[in-house]
Order: C-alpha cells, then structure tokens, then sequence
C-alpha cells in the first residue's frame, strides 16, 4: 500500500512538474510577445499596454509596450498608472470578505441590516433576501449594469444620489427579479456594498480600501481616489482612434474606479494565488480565498464573491479573475489557483480589448496547446481604415473606396455593422453631420435587415434637418424590431402614429411547441429555446434566460438586445435550425436531437 501511494505521489509530482514551463520555453514565448505586441497595438490604434504573467508564483514577465503619453514621447512602464473598470469590483470584494472574516458582517445577513443613509425601493420582492454574498455574486436581482463616468468639471454625485439614480444616465438601483434564483451583472450591487462599507467602518471606502487592502498589498501606486499623485503617474486615456479622451471620474467607485499600475496589479493576483506557499499576505484567509472564487448558487457557476470562473474548452482547466472597461481603458484577470499561474493585461484605449484577447490565447495556447477558437480571430476594424482615408483624400468617394476594401480585402478587416455604426457616430459626435450621414449610409446598404443601421442614419438625418427622411428610416428600423423603443419615441415626438407599425401575431400553441429545443451555433454557444405559456424563451449559453416575440410565424425578435431569431424548417415541416442574425451577421444552428 505504501509503495502504490509512494509512486502515485510520484507520478503527480512528475505532472505537476511538467506542466510548468522551462527557462528555454519561457524566454520564446516572451521574445514572441515582444515582437507581436507592438504589432497589435499598431494595427488596432491603442497607444499603449502593460502585461504580466505568473508562472508557478513567480512573475517571469512584466512590462510595458507602446505609449502613455504620444505627444510627449512618454513610454508605459511598470509604474504606469491605468484604471481597470471592473476589476475594481474584485478588489472591493476584499474589502467585504475582510469585514466578514473579523466577525463585522455576515455573508448571509440582508443588506438592509447595516444601511442606514440608503434603503432598497420598495418592490414586489423581499429586501431581506438581497443579501451581502448575493450582492457579491451578482444574484441579487438588481438593475444597473454598469456605469458611465463623469469629467473632471463635473460636480459628482454622492453615493447615495448615485443610487437613487443620479448617475448619468443608468438609472436608480432596485430589485428587479427575485434575488437568488438568477445571475444578473449589478455594477449598483457593488456601490450597495461600497456604502456598507462606509457604513460599517465609519470610513470614506476609498480610505479603508487604501490602509486595509491596498497599502497591506504594498499597493501604494494604486488607489480609488484620483489625486495628484496618482494622475502624475497615469496613462492618458484614448477612443477607438488612439485620440485622447477627457478623464473619467466615479462616485461608483468599488464598481469602476480603481486606479493602478502592472506593478501594483500583478501583487494582487500574486496574493490571490492562496495555494502558493509563498503567499504572505495576511489581510484574507486561505479559506475565504478559496470561497470567493467557487460558483455561487444561482451564478450558473461563472461566478464567486467577486471573482468571474472560466472553464477552457478541450482541457480541464478553471480559470479566475475579471475583465474592466472603461471609456479609454480596457483590463483583464486571469489567475489559476490551482497550479499558480496568470495573466494580466492593461490598456490605454478603446479598442485594448482586442489586444489583450489575442494575446489571452497565444497564453492559453503556449500553456495547453488548445486553441480558443473564434475569439482569437480577431483583425482590425473598416472604420480606422476608413477615417484614414476620409482624412488624407476626404470623404467624397468613400463609398467606392469601401465596397473596394470589401471586395479586396474581405478577411483583413472587421467589416461588421458596429465598426461603421461607431464612426459615424465619431463624426455626428463632432457635428459632422455630413461625414456621419455618408457613413451611415454605407452601412444601412450593407446591412439592410439590421434594424440599428436605419435608426441610427434617421438620428443623422434628423440633426441635420431632413425629417422626412429621418421618419422614413426610423419606420424602418422599428418595422425590423418592433422592440426599439427608442424610434417608436422619436417618431411620437415627431407626431407620427406608431399603431400602424405594428400587428399582432397569434401563434398556434403546436408550432410554439415545435420550436422548443437546442440549437448549436458552434461547439461553444448553445441557445435553449423554453416556452412559458404562449411566451418563448431563448437562453444562451452562459447568458440570462430572455423573451423573444414574433414578427411572423417563424420570425422573432428580442427586446433585450438587437437581434433576431428565424426558425428554419425542412420541407417535411420539421424545425432543423435556427438562424441568429445580429450586428447584420447571420449565424445558424442546427437543432439538436433530444
């Protein structure tokens, strides 16, 4: 018995050994990064980025590429200072679990039990069961997805008027469905716990989280509050075009505000790695780290106290961690606590997230040898093409010159209708009316089954005084999706009658029934179409569960987003597919057998 223990000990031993990486191995993959990143930064128009990777603990890259300041030549280093969006929201989680673990709240308390300068709205559901784990775990029930900043000559709001709505736009926080029976992302759970701490601790957050959390982690580059230090030290912030962007303040700030540097950010995935044995840090026990980052009931095991979980497909690792965006700023969290390894990635501008994806896969791949598939597939976008050209031969011909493109060069750029819907709206935003309506334009003839490409060619139109053509076209997109509220309220403040726009569809009960299954729309994305009474439902995979209306017998549209489901049929009368069609690409599956 104790020789067949002693040679299974060996053999894991032997595994876990060679799953790290040798220095040979390590050195060529950074010599890979070092040529690739600077590329991408190139082709996508982000300035700048800082990178880290852990390998059994130990950090064997971390480094800055490209620019935080272009204009004064000012390069990103380890000490460069970036806001992370929504990984602030991990990082507040120690703030709770702290409290927790000293005995000062308990994770299954209701929320109300430590508010006294805010209280949940009133709703058909029990505040009690809004609770400290399920604000955590984002199984609450609450509205408010995430948060729009404010510029620095804006007065900000308190955080309690945050709450009650004064926030720019998302609205009040408040219970929306009945808490832990669904995962639903509350950036407003998160200035909930913000409050509760402040509540608790009778300190401002930011202070607590500085002498609790991060001056502990020897974070002291980083911080929720934007003083001058910290904006000495920060990058700029960019659009989509690489051009610089006002800064963006939050009085959200335990949902969005954290400030840091690849340095600071790297010491807390180091000390989230609780099975590591040189984890020092004394602020959370082992156990409570380990607790954060297990699924949460109701979180369809993507989410922790503050920590999203991601499976890789083809092998069976579980990745922990988070992913940030702000307007300028994009970051990104992985950590596996079970061999101690990491990746983490920030960015100055608004198309970072397609730098860090590809590199997450070359790490994934270098690590597994599993490719991630389609995610990884990502090129740059039709719309800095085109601004180019527009800039340097005008916009006169800028049609031709995109069909040419098209032709040429379908598979060298994302030519899907957000990448031209974004730069119009670049140019309506600086009231170039006439360029937005040009862009716009391309796009509705590219795409003309998309409802969003009509709405938003009348929204030019309107701003540049044609209504007549500005009605015409916001029919339109409310005829392909009923469910756009926005243009049937345009079209109302423009004295047009909506009821003709719109007819009901009675759908006999048996062919709802037919449609009920599985649809693969690739090995990864599965949607399960339900049905509730005469209301169907789709749920995709790893997404909440939404309603979907006809605009025909076998044609569906969402509310949720801008979509639409066609149900496919053979020519026996049987369902065999779906086809998905968003963002004007259309994407069917096969339905699967039961």
């Amino acid at each position: 018995m104790i020789k067949q223990l002693t040679l299974l000990l060996a053999l894991l031993l032997s595994f876990t050994v060679g799953a790290q990486k040798d220095t040979r191995e390590i050195e060529q993959f950074i010599s890979e990064l070092d040529d690739k990143i600077p590329k991408l930064l190139n082709d996508f128009i982000v300035p700048g980025t800082a990178i880290a990777i852990i390998e059994n603990g130990e950090i064997i890259l971390q480094k800055g590429y490209g620019y935080s300041n272009i204009d004064k030549g000012v390069k990103v280093s380890n000490t460069t200072g970036f806001n992370i969006g929504s990984i602030s929201k991990t990082v507040a989680a120690w703030g709770v679990m702290k409290l927790v673990q000293e005995g000062k709240i308990d994770l299954d308390a209701p929320a109300e039990m430590y508010l006294t300068r805010w209280h949940l709205p009133k709703s058909e559901f029990d505040s009690d069961k809004v609770t400290i784990r399920r604000l955590l775990s984002h199984t609450a029930g609450l509205s408010l997805h995430g948060y729009p900043g404010w510029s620095s000559k804006d007065n900000l709001p308190t955080i309690e008027e945050s709450l009650n709505g004064k926030n720019n736009g998302p609205g009040r926080v408040e219970i929306i469905m009945e808490p832990g029976t669904k995962w639903k992302y509350s950036g407003g759970g998160f200035s909930i716990l913000q409050l509760i701490i402040e509540e608790v601790t009778k300190q401002r957050f930011e202070d607590y989280m500085q002498t609790e959390i991060l001056n502990p982690l020897g974070m002291t580059n980083s911080s929720y509050t934007i003083n001058e230090k910290i904006l000495k030290s920060s990058s700029l912030e960019h659009n989509n075009f690489g051009e610089v962007i006002d800064f963006e303040l939050f009085t959200a700030q335990a949902a969005a505000g954290l400030h840091t540097t690849i340095e600071d950010f790297t010491k807390f995935a180091r000390a989230s790695l609780y099975t590591y044995k040189n984890n020092n840090q004394q602020i959370l026990s082992a156990s409570n780290l380990q607790q954060m980052m297990e699924p949460a009931q109701a979180s369809n095991g993507s989410y922790g106290l503050g920590y999203g979980i991601e499976s890789i497909n083809g092998t069976s690792i579980t990745l922990v961690g988070h992913g940030g965006a702000n307007s300028g700023w994009h970051a990104f969290l992985r950590l596996n606590p079970v061999t101690n390894d990491g990746f983490i990635m920030i960015t100055n501008g608004g198309a970072g997230h397609n730098i860090y994806r590809q590199v997450y896969c070359d790490w994934i791949y270098w690590k597994t040898g599993e490719s991630m598939g389609n995610r990884c597939n990502i090129v740059p976008s039709i719309a800095n093409k085109l601004k180019t050209i527009i800039e340097t031969e005008g916009i006169d011909k800028i049609q031709s010159q995109y069909l040419e493109l098209k032709k040429n060069e379908t598979n060298g750029y994302n030519f899907s209708e957000d990448q031209l819907n974004y730069l119009g709206y670049h140019y309506l935003g600086k009231d170039k009316v006439d360029y937005a309506i040009s862009i716009f334009k391309i796009n509705v003839d590219a795409f003309p089954k998309s409802s969003n490409v009509y709405d938003s060619y009348g929204e030019a139109l309107l701003k540049n005084g044609d209504k007549e053509k500005a009605i015409e076209n916001y029919k339109k997109s409310v005829e392909l999706n009923p469910g756009n509220e926005g243009g049937i309220k345009v079209l109302k403040e423009l004295g047009i009658n909506t009821d003709e726009l719109f007819k009901e569809i009675i759908i006999d009960d048996t062919i709802l029934e037919s449609y009920i299954g599985k649809y693969e729309l690739s090995p990864e994305f599965v949607i399960t179409v339900s049905k509730d009474g005469s209301q169907l439902k789709a749920k995709p995979t790893g997404e909440e569960e939404f309603e979907i209306y006809p605009k025909s017998k076998n044609v569906f549209y969402l509310k949720v987003v801008e979509a639409q489901i066609t149900f496919n049929k053979s020519e026996d009368g049987t369902v065999v597919s779906m086809t998905l069609l968003q963002r004007g690409q259309e994407t069917t599956g096969l339905k699967l057998k039961d």
